[in-house]
This record gives structure tokens, C-alpha cells and sequence, in this order.
């Protein structure tokens, strides 16, 4: 079943977080195991679980883009790997820049969260593309695009940058 329609919201990457969450509320009172003490029915189970998958696919937006990507096109178009070169290197200079600044890292700080900073604004910029490219139906942009916030978030993710610096 499609995700989207479990919780009846439009088929989009920009979504109604109040509403996902009203519906997944409402779906889980109606279906929960706890809510249903009496019934011993599996379907009930299955749905319950369905129900969390689904609700938790849509409310990170790179599952979401990823699932939109995936029901919406070919498999080879899906499964390919389309990052552009030009890109990659952007990612591997301003990795080694960052491991280069964490080598003195309190001297570096400033330096590092200002990288940060200009990546979280790219960031931002690739959220608004993927929007477009996915109202638009531009399925290899668009997983293009999703590429590129996920080796963002790897470098945002890294452990050291988490800490108060």
C-alpha cells in the first residue's frame, strides 16, 4: 500500500507534518495491539506495524524523497548510482579540509562551524531542488540530487561535530 494513502496526504515531498501525525495518531487508536486487547488477530498486528514503517518513511525527509524516488520509477533508475564527479570531489575537499581543521580543533572552531554552516545552507538549496524535481517528475534529478544531501548529512553526522566544539 502506498504510504501517502495510509495517512491520506497528497503524494509530495513537502508534506502537512500536523496532519501525518493527527493521522498516524488516530490509525494507531484504531489499530494498536494495546488498543485491541481482545482481538488476537494478526492482521491487526501486521497493520499496526505497517502503520509505523510508513509514518516513519514519511516524516524524515531523505526516506521520504528516497520512497517518492522508488515507487516512482524504474528500478534501474532507482538503483543507479548518479552522483556527478564534480560533486564528489566538493565532498572529498571539503572532507580532508575538516579532518585537516580537527587536527587543532580548538585553535579551529570557528573555521569548522563555518564550514558547517555553508553546509547546512547547501543543504537547505537541495531541499528546495528535490521539491521541484519531484512536483516536476524529474525522477534522475531528483535522486541526483538526494545523492548529494546524503553525503552532506555523513559529513554533518560525524561524531565530533555533534559535540559542542
Amino acid at each position: 500500500m502506498n504510504y501517502f494513502k495510509i495517512f491520506n496526504i497528497k503524494e509530495e515531498f513537502k508534506i502537512n507534518y500536523n496532519k501525518l501525525s493527527k493521522n498516524f495518531h488516530k490509525l494507531q487508536r484504531k489499530f494498536h495491539p494495546d488498543m485491541n486487547i481482545n482481538i488476537d488477530d494478526k492482521n491487526i498486528k501486521n497493520k499496526s506495524s505497517e502503520i509505523n514503517i510508513a509514518y516513519r518513511i514519511l516524516k524524515n525527509p531523505i526516506k521520504r524523497a528516497e520512497y517518492i524516488i522508488k515507487i516512482n520509477c524504474s528500478k534501474n533508475i532507482y538503483e543507479e548510482n548518479i552522483c556527478n564527479k564534480k560533486f564528489l570531489l566538493y565532498f572529498f575537499k571539503i572532507n580532508k579540509k575538516i579532518e585537516n581543521l580537527e587536527k587543532n580543533i580548538r585553535k579551529n572552531k570557528k573555521k569548522i562551524n563555518k564550514i558547517l554552516e555553508k553546509i547546512k545552507v547547501k543543504k537547505k538549496k537541495y531541499y528546495k531542488k528535490i521539491e521541484k524535481y519531484i512536483k516536476n517528475k524529474k525522477w534522475i534529478k531528483s535522486k541526483n540530487i538526494l545523492i548529494k544531501i546524503k553525503f552532506l548529512n555523513k559529513i554533518l553526522k560525524k561524531k565530533c561535530y555533534n559535540k559542542k566544539i
